[in-house]
This record gives C-alpha cells, structure tokens and sequence, in this order.
C-alpha cells in the first residue's frame, strides 16, 4: 500500500517509521520553509527514531499524495482547518482519509472529521486513528493497543488491519463520534493529572480517573456518539499514557503549570480545555472538570478554589446515570 504522512513531528515521524517497517511506500510531507523537516531529510533522524532511506520526504504536496490509499494526518488540531482547505483541491476519492491529532478546534468545538468535511475534503473515507502509546516506547519494542473509528466500518476494518502488528494490535469502532471525543478530552484530564502533581496531590488522581469518564460521556451521549467508547482505548484506556506517563506533554505541561513554570512543546490539551466547553454549552452539558482546568489556565480560578470546588463534596460516593 501507498501511504502519505501529513506533518512529519513527532507522530508523523513515528507513523513514517511504523508503516515502513510493515512494507507501505511511505512519503512524508511538511509545508516549504520548515527547518525542523529540512533537518529530517537531511539526516533521516529525530530525536527517538531513524526514517529508513525508503521514505520519500517531500514539500510538494500534490508528490506525496500521488497514488496514495491512505493518508495520514498528523498536525496540530488547531492548524488542521487551514490544511483541510488545501486538501479540498486535490483527489482523495480513492484514499482513506486518517486522522491521528487528539484535539477540537478551539473556538468552535468542531471534531476535526467535521472540520474536513465542512472544508470540502471528499476522501473515500474518514477514520481517526487514536488511543494509548508514545513513539519514545513503540521504537523501543514495548507493544500497545490503538483504536481506528470510522462511521464506514468496512474503511475502518481496511484502515485497522493495514497498520495492526505485533507491536501495535489496533482495534476498529464505528464510534467516530465519541472516539474523537474521548480521545480529545483525555488530553484535558492529562493536564489536571499533571496540576495535581505540580501540587504534591498526586492521591487525587483516583478521584479523578473514577469522575471524568462520567462527564466524557455525558457529553459523547449528548453528541449523538456511544458513551461506551469513552471507557475504551480513545479516552479511559489512554488514562496511563496520559496521566501518568513521563512521556505525556499534557501531563508535563500541567505539571510545570502548576509550579509555576512552562514546558515546551505542544499540549492539545490547553485549547481543546475551551473547545470542549464549547461544544457542550452548545448541547447544555456540564463538564465541571474540564471547566476548572480552563478556569485555571485562562487565570479565572485559583487552583486550590478548583481543587475545593471538585473534591469537597459530600463524602458519599455516587455513580449517576450518564445518560443524564
């Protein structure tokens, strides 16, 4: 199979790596003027893992999509709309469209299938490739499980056993909705883990992982998607890769947040913590969690008023109805 990756980072250096070594013709593609992408081609390397000299590394678009069946997307969620756009002028009827970003569009609360559809992408079909793992381990030989949602099933059985290994066995869901979803809002859940260990209160975390799968699915049920998925691979089972994980850069960066210092690097988390907030005001949802991590990172709540505001409720334990 031919497949293009879109966005060569840290993900798309991976999936480069991955898809080589289970026999696609791979190319690679970054926009003109990125020095980072320069320097992998020049050396074939990033910071975890080597791009085998089979890789085809390119800034012309319209060369990495030719004859493509799979093109892999893997961009900031935020920067996604504008590469939609340009997508939109090329012919993807015989690809299957993969997203792997975990993120909404800040501002609109947009799922990003929504947002390729909304720009024109005509694909043969849209799947999102999400769930636990961390190249830093993958490269490494330590094994995982993933997920691919797709409302056609038959692309995500397709899409699924072309990327399953030994090392990644991947899973399918028809559930694009609350995949998306879930895998979105598991990266807000990082950053709250993250402030509660910036804080020394990392015995919160059990309180934490038990009450925001609950607000998740509210939210996904609310969406029209399965609440279910929430408790699978997209959003409850990425909780270690994400909360816990010194891999996670949504953990780090709320961690460093929290102590009052910064760490580089992209957290989907942060604007996706405003995005998720939009969606459900939109569909009359409450997420009392995600609403006090973007309190604290926009400065509207101190963390100790978030910390009283969440965990000093009455000491009975509850478990409400999520479809409520």
């Amino acid at each position: 199979m031919k497949q293009a990756v879109l966005g060569c980072g840290r993900w798309g250096g991976f999936h480069l790596w991955y898809s080589a070594g289970l026999g696609h013709a791979m190319s690679g593609w970054e926009p003109a003027g990125s020095e980072p992408f320069r320097e992998l081609a020049r050396t074939r390397r990033n910071a975890f893992l080597t791009i085998p000299e089979s890789v085809f590394l390119t800034s012309s678009l319209t060369e990495a999509l030719s004859g493509a069946e799979q093109v892999v997307v893997s961009c900031p969620a935020q920067t996604f709309r504008s590469l939609a756009r340009t997508l939109s002028d090329h012919d993807l009827s015989a690809a299957d469209l993969v997203l792997c970003m975990k993120g909404l569009e800040s501002g609109t609360g947009r799922r990003l299938s929504t947002v390729a559809f909304e720009e024109g992408v005509k694909p043969r079909s849209i799947s999102a490739w999400v769930g636990p793992g961390h190249p830093q381990e993958f490269v490494k030989g330590v094994p995982g499980c993933m997920i691919v949602a797709s409302e056609d099933e038959a692309a995500a059985v397709r899409v699924s056993e072309s990327a399953s290994s030994h090392l990644i066995r991947i899973y399918h869901s028809r559930d694009l909705t609350g995949c998306e979803i879930g895998a979105a809002a598991k990266n807000v859940i990082g950053i709250a883990a993250g402030m509660l260990d910036g804080k020394g209160m990392t015995g919160l975390k059990g309180a934490l992982m038990a009450r925001a799968p609950q607000e998740v699915a509210r939210l996904v049920s609310a969406a029209g998607g399965d609440w279910r998925s929430v408790y699978g691979l997209s959003h409850l089972g990425d909780y270690e890769a994400t909360l816990f994980s010194p891999w996670s850069r949504n953990r780090a960066w709320g961690e460093a947040f929290a102590r009052g210092g910064s760490v580089s690097g992209l957290a989907e988390g942060v604007p996706t913590s405003e995005a998720l907030l939009k969606l459900a005001r939109d569909l009359e949802v409450e997420l009392p969690i995600t609403g006090m991590v973007a309190g604290m990172i926009s400065g509207r709540i101190s963390f100790e008023e978030a910390v009283e505001a969440l965990f000093g409720r009455p000491r009975k334990e509850e478990f409400p109805d999520i479809l409520r």
